[in-house]
């Protein structure tokens, strides 16, 4: 660690860089998010939308975020008046383990930082006790990633994940520095945290997670396929480890989440998520953008005092994500969707049913939802869509006629239901006629709402028209 100590005194004395402990004192509001963490004055912040001129410190921070990162620096706390402690000798701070109850695991020359602890399975994240993970069914977390691979999955032999990371790049400069397992015994739910207290640990850690991995048969995560497992392959492969994910299913959670809640929400971050969908709030939590500069902030003093905060960020994560996937889960599993209240989440089930191929389920629950619901015309629309390729799909024509007829009279615009009975009447009642008025109808009240102009650059309005015009030439 000394020689680390040694080349970030030479960058600093040959490159105009900026460290954490020369960030200025806080000055801004604790709830502005900010961009990610910039190196130098001289380059130019790769995620902003708009220009940003650097402030005094030679950051592209804006004085806020500095503030506030120079809080969580200086204490580990997010005090607007904290300051970074400078004059402090890094002999003097205290060791990591009094302020994270962890051990050293391996020894100097091949180890790390381990932290072990045990939720009892009636712990809450927010209204949902941590014990509904333990009953999840593979049938309905199948369902909601769209992968039947998922049906046998066993919830002991499941692992969550969680990393916090030197960046979002990604790519071969990026590590992770703590990476975060939970999972489920019989007795309760364990979190196991391995951090790295300089990137000679890495090794060490990379070694007990790919012997850990073997233990289970499923990762859960929170876009673990997009950013979480290709860094680790990534950190596995310059290490020369063979890939310990090769034998593990993948269970995805923020799809299925944008699945299910993504119509109403909008904002289908993990925050977001825990906030509307189990209740949880979180409190004096460690903001994303600050969790990469903190741990270069201890890499360059040795102080360990702002790293509890982000122990317990991932810890959360972790633990949100057990008792995420039991309620959605059980979700899926109530009778006909009656765990879900809102209208837009009632119909996102029905669509999940769709896309799963599921049509009995499909006309069960849409035809409840047309009956039962007072809905948006859009709602409503999309429901009798569904509903409609669902009994074609089964071959009972004649529900599906009618769900047809029932879309063409309540949304004559609609080109698809038109187009859909059309074909019917043509081919099944050999009615050419009465096919083609359908498809004039549904020309002419697009005429009638949206002029001339709504006739032309749709292709579904183009094709009802080529339609119409083969069948006046049949009759």
């Amino acid at each position: 660690m000394n020689d680390n100590k040694k080349i970030i005194e030479e960058l600093k004395e040959s490159l105009p860089l900026t460290t954490a402990n020369m960030l200025p004192p806080a000055g801004g509001d604790e709830d502005k998010t900010a961009p990610k963490k910039e190196a130098s004055s001289t380059s130019t912040p790769a995620s902003s939308s708009q220009t940003e001129k650097p402030s005094e410190s030679g950051s592209f921070l804006t004085q806020e975020k500095e503030g506030l990162l120079s809080a969580f620096m200086g204490s580990g706390r997010t005090s607007s008046s904290a300051e970074p402690d400078t004059d402090t000798d890094a002999g003097e701070y205290p060791p990591l383990s009094t302020l994270v109850h962890g051990e050293i695991h391996g020894d100097d020359d091949f180890g790390f930082f381990h932290m072990k602890k045990n939720y009892p399975l009636t712990y809450h994240v927010g209204e949902i006790p941590l014990s509904l993970g333990l009953q999840c069914r593979g049938e309905q977390l199948a369902l909601s990633a769209c992968d039947k691979g998922l049906k046998d999955i066993n919830p002991l032999k499941s692992c969550y994940i969680d990393t916090e990371t030197t960046g979002l790049a990604g790519g071969a400069g990026t590590a992770a520095f703590l990476i975060g397992l939970g999972y489920y015994r019989n007795t309760g739910f364990v979190l196991e945290q391995c951090f790295m207290r300089d990137y000679d640990d890495e090794g060490a850690v990379l070694a007990y997670l790919a012997e850990k991995f073997l233990e289970f048969d499923c990762l859960v995560s929170f876009n673990g396929k997009s950013f979480d497992l290709p860094l680790l392959r990534a950190r596995f492969v310059q290490h020369r480890l063979n890939d310990p994910f090769e034998h593990l299913a993948h269970y995805d959670l923020v799809h299925a989440v944008r699945r299910v809640w993504k119509q109403r929400l909008g904002d289908c971050s993990l925050k977001n998520i825990e906030r509307s969908v189990l209740d949880f709030h979180r409190v004096d939590d460690v903001p994303g953008f600050a969790i990469p500069n903190i741990w270069f902030y201890f890499l360059d003093t040795g102080d360990p005092r702002a790293l509890p905060g982000v122990f317990e960020h991932n810890a959360l994560d972790i633990v949100s994500l057990g008792a995420l996937a039991g309620h959605l889960s059980e979700s899926l599993a109530a009778s006909e969707g009656s765990a879900f209240y809102h209208a837009e989440d009632r119909l996102s089930v029905i669509r999940l049913y769709y896309k799963n191929k599921e049509y009995k389920a499909v006309v069960e629950q849409g035809q409840q939802f047309l009956d039962k619901f007072a809905i948006a015309d859009d709602l409503r629309r999309e429901c009798l869509h569904l509903t409609g390729q669902s009994w074609k799909r089964l071959r009972r024509f004649d529900e599906m006629f009618n769900t047809w007829k029932m879309l063409h009279e309540e949304f004559p615009k609609d080109c698809v239901g038109a187009a859909e009975l059309a074909k019917f009447l043509e081919h099944q009642f050999r009615n050419p006629k009465a096919a083609a008025e359908i498809c004039e109808e549904s020309l002419q009240a697009i005429e009638r709402s949206e002029g001339i102009a709504g006739l032309s650059g749709d292709y579904r309005v183009s094709t009802l028209r080529g339609r119409l015009n083969r069948l006046r030439a049949k009759i």
